[in-house]
């Protein structure tokens, strides 16, 4: 007990050097699965630590994940860091990006970006990101897949 009364700064600094030494290594790891995935030129943004509220279609209330967000020149794809849920959505599905506040009728409390899809010929689904900076976010998505719609 003496030990941690004399010692207890230098334990709490090295916690928090492993917590900082492991998110570094979560990163470096959805870095290289990028990498080895997609090419260079093909990324538009790449956010991490993103936070995903799954889809409208979901049965239930919306869904918390974590993970990155890539968009690419095919789409948009989310992938959870600690399971294997991935959301890939492609270019020509995406319909309508913007700003929202809910999910699913439930309040999210944060600033979301919501893109509404088409999953069928005739079903329209949405997704929810919890993003900083989201109408940076929307800008980037809207010019990447909306307005290139309507040029042609």
């Amino acid at each position: 007990m003496e030990f941690i009364q004399q010692y207890h700064i230098a334990i709490i600094g090295g916690l928090f050097l492993c917590g900082i030494i492991g998110m570094s290594w979560l990163t470096h790891t959805e870095k290289k699965w990028i990498k080895n995935t997609y090419k260079k030129e093909d990324i538009i943004a790449l956010g991490f630590g993103v936070g995903c509220y799954g889809l409208s279609s979901d049965q239930g209330a919306p869904k918390r994940y974590t993970g990155f967000l890539l968009i690419h020149r095919g789409g948009i794809l989310f992938k959870n860091r600690f399971s294997k849920t991935r959301f890939d959505i492609p270019a020509a599905s995406i319909k309508k990006v913007y700003h929202a506040t809910s999910h699913k009728g439930a309040k999210l409390f944060k600033a979301a970006v919501k893109v509404d899809f088409s999953s069928s010929p005739k079903h329209l689904d949405t997704i929810a990101f919890k993003l900083a900076y989201p109408p940076q976010w929307i800008d980037i998505i809207d010019k990447a897949f909306i307005r290139i719609k309507k040029k042609r």
